[in-house]
């Protein structure tokens, strides 16, 4: 049995109060019937004296001495009296233990005739210790009657109690104790206690009973939706087409898909646990990384980037990185990174800005490049010369050998160009036989180096393996200098096109002439002007 159960509870604390109780009820009861005896001893001495007072008063009146023994004699023969005494002015009768003190009862006698006047003293000694023996037998009876009443009635008290309370209310725990939470199991209610306080209690159980089922029916309905969106959001994760990782602020990766795995091995580098902030590891331009993850939180936006991956390969490999700040119920600050694979659009970009931008045959920037780099220039007010330049003696070419012998002639022609310039210098196919050569921040003794490097280049026949035959042309260059000559970019082009039809035309003449300046032309003109 459960030495903390209930039972057990409630028969202790019934035994200690019956013990209690029963305690003080013995010794009020004794102290009670211990003053009654004493009081009854007194009433029973008087009784005594009130029998024996005509004859000792007889005797005291007559001094009777063998009377007054007589009368001492049946009073010391009482258990009630240990010594007696009658005194008078001529007579003094007591018993052999007769001592004078101050527990002595002391009656007066008087004359028989004459029951005003006193003839004498009657001493008695009551008997204390049969009066405290007594008293003691009576109220130990008693007490053990009272105890044998306080035991009879704390049993009764248990086996009523158990009955009719704690029998119940464990029958009810018992019940309670084997049902499943969540079912439709209830607890019967106690036949004796349908209106009762432990029948409200049942009630009240089986209130709770069914208001935990449905609670924990609408749990396990949510349980298992969460567990279809988790299974589907899972799926998600697992198969999204693009890396998704959730790092904390330090860099430390706390989870993953297969598509991040898969990434990494395709930049042949090691899976590690952390790749710094947010992923910038894997980065080439970590800082623009940092920059735009920055400007974006401030603004209290998704950071969204297109970077350069670090690649052990030959294939470049771009992402459009997503970073979003996550908050946690605990107010944990993470990070989703999301890195969308966007290599076959940058190639696609890129392709198409070749397509744009340069020219399909000779690989030069084409026209409507070079225009662009011309306006950013002006735009940035940097100073630059523009040569334009127009072959001579190629339309022959084209005539006799064909297009197939022209268009390898151009191409043989731009790679003789682009060896002759320098790193920041910038060549286009203008259209045709002409090209654009822009040179930056360049004097006019530069630009005629430059052009003159080009015609030695030139110069040189170049062989048509097709034909077996060799081919030359040359090359007529006007130039005009920003700012120096025009401001406005088509009075520009057209002032270096204009010399350098200047140099076609007076070629003719001077088979050693190429180059233009428009600056020259003008000066000319003016000159002419003057005159």
């Amino acid at each position: 049995m459960n030495k903390s159960g209930l039972v057990i509870r409630l028969a202790v604390v019934i035994v200690f109060t019956a013990v209690i109780v029963g305690f003080i009820t013995t010794q009020l009861f004794y102290r009670y019937t211990f003053l009654n005896e004493q009081r009854l001893g007194e009433q029973s001495i008087k009784q005594l004296y009130n029998t024996v007072s005509p004859t000792a008063s007889i005797a005291s009146y007559l001094g009777d001495e063998e009377l007054a023994k007589e009368v001492i004699n049946g009073l010391i023969s009482n258990d009630l009296i240990t010594a007696a005494a009658i005194k008078t002015d001529v007579l003094m009768v007591k018993s052999d233990n007769y001592q004078e003190s101050a527990a002595m009862l002391k009656f007066i006698l008087f004359s028989p005739f004459q029951p005003e006047r006193s003839v004498g003293v009657l001493f008695v000694k009551a008997n204390e210790k049969y009066l405290v023996e007594k008293a003691n037998n009576i109220s130990a009876t008693n007490t053990i009657v009272v105890a044998v009443e306080a035991l009879i009635i704390t049993i009764i008290s248990i086996f009523v109690t158990y009955y009719v309370i704690t029998r119940p209310i464990l029958n009810i725990s018992k019940a309670l104790h084997v049902i499943s939470p969540g079912t439709r199991e209830r607890i019967n209610k106690p036949l004796s206690h349908q209106k009762s306080e432990i029948g409200q209690l049942a009630d009240d159980v089986n209130s709770l009973l069914a208001k935990a089922e449905q609670q924990m029916l609408r749990e396990k309905s949510l349980r298992n939706e969460v567990q279809v969106l988790e299974s589907r959001f899972r799926m998600l994760f697992e198969n999204a087409t693009s890396a998704i990782v959730l790092v904390e602020p330090q860099g430390d990766i706390l989870l993953y898909n297969q598509t991040f795995e898969q990434l990494i091995e395709k930049l042949k580098l090691p899976l590690k646990k952390n790749y710094g902030n947010y992923l910038q590891d894997l980065f080439i331009m970590k800082k623009d990384l940092h920059e735009q993850i920055r400007i974006a939180f401030t603004n209290d936006e998704s950071a969204v980037a297109e970077l350069e991956l670090i690649s052990y390969q030959e294939e470049k490999i771009w992402v459009q990185i997503v970073v979003t700040q996550l908050i946690t119920d605990d107010f944990q600050e993470n990070y989703q990174i999301t890195l969308h694979d966007i290599s076959k659009r940058k190639q696609q970009i890129s392709l198409l800005a070749q397509k744009a931008n340069y020219d399909s045959l000779t690989k030069l920037l084409n026209r409507q490049a070079a225009e662009q780099h011309l306006k950013q220039l002006i735009f940035s007010r940097v100073p630059f010369a523009l040569i334009m330049m127009d072959l001579n003696d190629f339309k022959p070419i084209n005539d006799i050998f064909g297009h197939d012998a022209g268009d390898e002639v151009l191409i043989h022609v731009a790679g003789k160009l682009m060896k002759s310039l320098r790193k920041d210098d910038i060549l286009s196919r203008w259209g045709g036989d002409e090209f654009v050569i822009i040179l930056p921040n360049a004097l006019q003794k530069e630009v005629t180096n430059v052009c003159e490097k080009l015609v030695a280049q030139l110069s040189k026949p170049y062989h048509l393996s097709q034909y077996n035959k060799s081919v030359c042309v040359t090359a007529s260059m006007g130039v005009s200098f920003y700012p120096d000559d025009k401001l406005e970019l088509l009075e520009l082009i057209r002032a270096a096109d204009k010399a350098m039809y200047q140099v076609k035309k007076e070629k003719s003449i001077n088979k050693e002439l190429y180059l233009a300046f428009s600056s020259d032309l003008a000066k000319q003109a003016n000159d002419g002007t003057s005159a």
